[in-house]
């Protein structure tokens, strides 16, 4: 009885195999060439679509939906994805919901097709592929529609008091999101809008960290003549320049760059300069005097000097090894605000001097004493060249010679009754030769004929 139940059940179930199976192949019959029911790509309905119809589908819903709103108050922005040139893998989709029920054995395609008939869905994802330069492209290209730049809270010496302003946020798109937000939409196709978020941009400089500066850290002047009008106007031109200048921490001062910012070539006039060791006219004469002046108050401030060079000759305004030369778009002076807090550092030109001064916080003075030390004079040669211009026996100077030097400088540290030295820099101010001529060309003797021919013969 048992082995009659075990058979009956067998043959049902192969009569319903046999069954199901003609119902799939009639519908095969059918649906030959066709996409099966309840297949979708994304959420498109595939259902008994040829490839060809399908893709056809498909992209016709991407090209009604290619375009996207991105919002920002009232404000609406039109972005086309073809221009982002995002491409969606279609073929490759329709492919795969082509094969759902003809890619497996007879039976779990027929219980896959069954399911489907029954109510299942299946569903094929969209892959795509994006240029992500071309979304920042675009994004950057809104953000500078709305951007806001933030602005630094200000210090400055006014009526020699210092004076502070309050900074303001800045605005700017929060690009990570919006581009997370694009491609969100991308994949999922449908989309009524996008809305764009922006960061606030917090300025660096706050006043808060500005008011930090409470004291004179060091302080520095040197004379010049007021009287030679064209250096003068080049000293205030490159003070104004580099004065009201704050420096963060960690902040590099370039003497340049500031004269560079300010267009102070344009502004300069022929005065005195050194070249290749010797004193001549030139644009801007003058201005080695500011960066002098403004190096020996960084020194006496105690911040890091990064970048200094001394002049050929010794300068007549300031001592040996303590002077700055720069030559814009060649050398410059540097220095960095090696402190925690800000500094700030102000120069004004009165009637015969320029005087630079460095503010910062009180617990960042310090005292200091700059000496400097003559390690070695180089004495001068004396060069004889011949001219042609002078007589045998005559001599004249061409060049007058000049001592050289090198000098070390240092700055002293004294805290404590103690103190340190600490080595700044090496200047070398090189000799130069005197240079004399001396003559080779001769003398021509005038003779004079008459009286020697008279003389032969006077008679006895």
């Amino acid at each position: 009885m048992i082995a009659l139940n075990k058979i009956v059940k067998i043959s049902l179930l192969i009569i319903a195999i046999f069954f199901l199976g003609c119902v799939q192949f009639t519908q095969g019959l059918e649906l030959e060439g066709k996409i099966h029911k309840n297949i979708y790509v994304k959420d498109i309905d595939l259902s008994h679509l040829s490839k060809k119809d399908a893709k056809e589908k498909i992209n016709n819903i991407l090209n009604e939906n290619s375009k996207v709103n991105l919002i920002y108050n009232d404000d609406i922005y039109i972005i086309d994805l073809v221009d982002l040139e995002i491409k969606y893998n279609v073929d490759e989709a329709v492919e795969k919901a082509y094969q759902v029920g003809r890619e497996n054995s007879l039976i779990n395609d027929i219980k896959l097709k069954l399911g489907l008939d029954f109510g299942n869905k299946k569903k094929i994802d969209l892959a795509y592929n994006y240029n992500e330069d071309k979304i920042y492209d675009f994004i950057n290209e809104i953000n500078e529609k709305i951007y806001v730049a933030p602005i630094n809270a200000t210090a400055k010496v006014e009526n020699n008091e210092l004076v502070f302003t309050d900074e303001k946020s800045g605005i700017g798109i929060d690009k990570e999101k919006l581009k997370n937000d694009i491609l969100n939409k991308v994949e999922n196709i449908y989309c009524n809008g996008i809305k764009i978020y922006t960061n606030e941009i917090i300025p660096r400089c706050t006043k808060k960290e500005l008011l930090k500066i409470d004291t004179v850290l060091g302080h520095y002047e040197t004379n010049f003549n007021p009287k030679i009008e064209n250096r003068v106007n080049n000293i205030s031109v490159a003070a104004n320049a580099t004065k009201n200048i704050v420096l963060l921490k960690d902040d590099e001062f370039s003497f340049n760059d500031l004269l560079l910012k300010d267009d102070c070539e344009s502004k300069f006039k022929e005065a005195p300069v050194i070249i290749n060791g010797k004193l001549e006219k030139g644009m801007g004469g003058g201005i080695c005097q500011v960066s002098s002046t403004i190096y020996n108050a960084a020194l006496y401030s105690g911040l890091d000097v990064i970048n200094v060079r001394n002049h050929s000759i010794p300068s007549t305004y300031i001592s040996k090894g303590r002077d700055a030369t720069v030559s814009l778009g060649d050398i410059d002076f540097k220095f960095r605000n090696n402190y925690d807090n800000p500094i700030l550092i102000y120069n004004e030109v009165l009637e015969n001097k320029v005087v630079s001064t460095i503010y910062g916080n009180k617990n960042d003075k310090k005292e200091i004493e700059i000496i400097t030390e003559i390690i070695e004079t180089l004495p001068s040669k004396t060069v004889k060249e011949y001219s042609e211009d002078l007589f045998i026996g005559e001599k004249a100077i061409k060049e007058e010679g000049r001592v050289g030097y090198k000098v070390n400088t240092f700055r002293v540290y004294k805290e404590n009754n103690n103190q340190k030295n600490s080595f700044v820099y090496e200047s070398y101010y090189p000799p130069k030769d005197k240079i004399i001529l001396s003559g080779t060309k001769a003398k021509k003797i005038k003779r004079n004929i008459k009286k020697e021919l008279n003389t032969d013969f006077v008679l006895n």
